[in-house]
């Protein structure tokens, strides 16, 4: 292989890593105190685009719910609705804990999870009761940047 078609590849491979990334990943900014004390308001967290990964423990990016009919309405894949960062308590085949509103199944359904923030009066699972997984848009990798008002603290 020639060095000219061998630099070609190597570039090849980097765009297209570089192209794969940026559809599976993309970032958040914490908009609120619903997650504190685990995140703040200016938090900029790296999202893996994918529903798979959410189970217990893990921080995730949801649909906001529509006011009205919660997490039952249309699915909004632009985000025009907003989004919420939130902590999955339960996932398909846990018990269903005792605080979730509305029907409460005695195990959580497929495809469904219950979500809670890590503030007492976050809106959640709490209001909303079982979140749709396919209203997820993805799990929460790191935190990239500290939010302003602890930079500033």
């Amino acid at each position: 292989m020639s060095q000219a078609l061998g630099w070609a590849v190597a570039a090849a491979l980097v765009i297209g890593a570089v192209l794969a990334a940026r559809l599976l990943l993309s970032t958040v900014t914490v908009r609120g105190g619903s997650m504190t004390p685990t995140l703040h308001h200016g938090d900029v967290l790296l999202v893996l685009r994918h529903r798979r990964r959410a189970r217990p423990g893990r921080l995730v990016v949801v649909q906001r719910p529509d006011r009205h009919t919660g997490w039952n309405g249309p699915i909004d894949p632009s985000g025009a609705a907003g989004w919420y960062v939130k902590r999955v308590v339960a996932a398909t085949g846990d018990p269903t804990p005792p605080w979730v509103a509305g029907d409460r199944p005695g195990r959580v359904p497929p495809g469904m999870l219950v979500l809670r923030g890590d503030h007492p009066s976050s809106e959640d699972s709490k209001q909303w009761g079982l979140c749709p997984a396919d209203r997820m848009y993805g799990v929460v990798l790191l935190r990239l940047r500290t939010g302003d008002e602890r930079a500033t603290a």
